[in-house]
């Protein structure tokens, strides 16, 4: 089922364990062929226990399928979402919570701007002869419809901020350009002091609004608004009974004082005038 309409033949939908090897066939040629998503998500030490570090085909190759294929089987959310014209796999976007991915976490150049659970889009593919058909904006935009169905508050990213042309091996990041397209707004800007030759990058936030409480059921008693807090110094702040009774009666001789006065006050002007 497309997570987001169908454009055309375009239809993007989440990664199923059946479908692993599309990841494949869309970053073949790519330095992500040997990832398969899964280098953003384990550290070193992590790779090597799970029997997926190193490169090139061979059991290596075989044990990250398998791991991919399993975050694909997750009931709450897939590993990412994989774009298709017609029944072609053309192209995939990574996204999860922050905390699927180690090394995003871990990163300098990738720490949480504030403490809000937002989900992130750690790279993004489209093959090569279908660039430039605004592919990959429409992949962001169905992995924030995906992400707020589950509760994401937020979807970040943290791509280029430059929009020149570079190698495939360092194209997965997208473009600043490319997430404002997709309504996503800047947050923080390049970090300063990184080391030499790391890629310039900022920070990309697209905020999910709030979804509305779910209707009641069918014959459930209707809940009852909560009362408004009375501000402080309101008169109608809640007080005892007997003290509002008080409080009251001085008021009502307060005012008939008042009333007496203004009238022996109008007489006395009228003398006056007389």
């Amino acid at each position: 089922m497309a997570e987001s309409p169908t454009d055309g033949k375009l239809t993007i939908r989440p990664l199923t364990a059946a479908h692993v090897d599309d990841v494949k066939t869309v970053m073949k040629g790519t330095w992500g062929s040997s990832c398969w998503d899964l280098f953003p998500r384990y550290s070193a030490a992590k790779q090597r226990e799970l029997g997926i570090g190193g490169g090139g085909p061979g059991t290596a190759e075989a044990k990250r399928r398998e791991v991919l294929a399993k975050l694909a089987r997750r009931r709450k959310n897939s590993a990412g979402l994989l774009a298709y014209q017609g029944a072609e796999p053309i192209g995939f976007v990574s996204l999860g919570p922050r905390h699927d991915f180690s090394v995003v976490e871990k990163s300098r150049a990738t720490p949480p701007v504030d403490d809000v659970a937002a989900w992130v889009i750690p790279c993004i593919t489209v093959r090569r002869e279908h660039r430039g058909q605004g592919i990959a904006v429409a992949m962001i935009r169905a992995a924030v419809v995906y992400a707020g169905k589950r509760g994401a508050p937020a979807v970040e990213a943290h791509p280029r901020v430059s929009g020149k042309r570079v190698h495939d091996d360092f194209a997965f990041f997208g473009t600043k350009a490319m997430f404002e397209k997709a309504g996503f707004r800047q947050v923080r800007g390049v970090l300063p002091r990184l080391p030499k030759g790391w890629v310039a990058r900022v920070t990309m936030r697209r905020t999910i609004r709030t979804r509305a409480a779910p209707a009641a059921r069918p014959g459930a008693p209707a809940a009852r608004a909560p009362a408004r807090a009375p501000r402080a110094g309101s008169a109608r702040t809640q007080r005892s009974p007997g003290k509002a009774k008080s409080r009251g009666a001085r008021h009502t001789a307060e005012l008939r004082e008042l009333l007496v006065l203004r009238r022996a006050g109008a007489s006395k002007g009228h003398a006056k005038k007389r």
